[in-house]
């Protein structure tokens, strides 16, 4: 697996809709590409985080265009967790509004109430969302595209 950025070109000039520029290249090899994340400033060029297998890795790097940068697992989780923050997210939302209920009513909480609404807790509540993983993504993204077809 090879982790690389793609540094694309966004027209920004229509804030309801933003085409992306590839390299014109790109399309000999996006099929065997999966892209994990998109940086989203607001600037006209910014990266996209990339994974590919080694025979993919061998032709893209043929161009020898300064578009792309192979990055190291470290760098890509860094920009991936810069680009993607971890938040709070609510996946139990009754459990979540019973707790707030309680709260408001001015009951005293339980133990497994504030296990509910701790984000850092495995019970359903609140949660954190997945520290992004580029490994991790690559891996999970892996199994769903079995059957993806690929160029040859």
């Amino acid at each position: 697996m090879h982790v690389f950025e793609v540094t694309l070109r966004k027209d920004r000039s229509n804030p309801k809709q933003t085409p992306i520029t590839w390299p014109e290249w790109w399309g000999d090899v996006y099929t065997r590409v999966d892209t994990l994340t998109y940086q989203d400033e607001g600037r006209t060029e910014e990266g996209a985080l990339c994974v590919c297998d080694d025979e993919t890795w061998e032709r893209i790097a043929a161009h020898n265009d300064p578009a792309i940068q192979e990055l190291d697992e470290d760098t890509a989780n860094a920009k991936g967790r810069a680009w993607r923050p971890q938040v709070e997210k609510i996946d139990n939302q009754e459990a979540a509004l019973c707790v707030l209920a309680k709260a408001v009513r001015g009951e005293e909480l339980t133990d497994d109430d504030r296990a509910v609404i701790d984000p850092d807790n495995d019970r359903p509540g609140v949660r954190k969302s997945p520290l992004f993983d580029v490994r991790r993504i690559a891996q999970q993204r892996g199994e769903k595209l079995k059957g993806r077809k690929r160029d040859t």
